[in-house]
């Protein structure tokens, strides 16, 4: 499914992977955090798609334990080599949930460099702060959240942003993607559709 919210930056011409699908998730985790839509009071547009080559990220709510988002930005990591696979995903959550749910079996457990009794601290206080989070927001008339096929020529290496190196492990891998830059972009016609004009195409638009 491809919508600028969840535009995962492509090298042009790169086939599409699972690791797309990866970086979605990531979005979703965020969108769960916060209790709103990413990106929901901007315009879906071409501005908008460049910042997230550029390294933007949706926002997560107050609150949120550091290791979901250490865990959501690894899944939006410019750099698709450097994601978790859905294998990985499973067992980091499976592990998240049994600390949560079953704490005295896995209390004493360590994985991923927590102990469970730990996971479940950090969870019961960061649930503290769900009645504190608004999920009440207007949405802006030209925030589409429709698949859409966007095509880009000449698209440099994506970049992780400042926020995002500071929670990936991989100097090397952090290097790689900091400061890149955009250059010689061309957007295809079809992003510069009204809206109108994109819903009047979806039978052309890849789900």
């Amino acid at each position: 499914m491809w919508s600028i919210t969840i535009y995962c930056p492509r090298r042009n011409k790169e086939p599409y992977t699972s690791s797309s699908d990866i970086y979605s998730f990531g979005v979703i985790m965020a969108e769960l955090s916060s209790g709103k839509p990413p990106f929901y009071e901007r315009k879906h547009d071409i501005s908008l798609a460049l910042e997230i080559c550029n390294g933007l990220r949706p926002e997560f709510g107050k609150g949120t334990p550091e290791i979901y988002k250490k865990l959501a930005y690894k899944c939006m990591n410019a750099n698709s080599n450097q994601r978790p696979t859905a294998s990985e995903l499973e067992n980091i959550i499976f592990f998240w949930v049994c600390s949560f749910n079953y704490s005295e079996d896995y209390k004493e457990k360590e994985k991923f460099g927590y102990k469970g009794k730990e996971i479940k601290a950090i969870f019961e206080e960061a649930d503290k702060e769900i009645p504190n989070i608004s999920t009440s927001y207007k949405t802006n008339s030209d925030a589409i959240y429709t698949s859409r096929l966007f095509s880009f020529n000449n698209l440099t290496k994506p970049v992780n942003s400042s926020i995002i190196t500071s929670y990936l492990d991989d100097d090397e891998n952090n290097e790689d993607n900091r400061d890149s830059q955009l250059v010689d972009l061309e957007v295809s016609s079809s992003l510069l559709q009204s809206k109108d004009d994109i819903n009047d195409n979806e039978n052309n638009f890849d789900e």
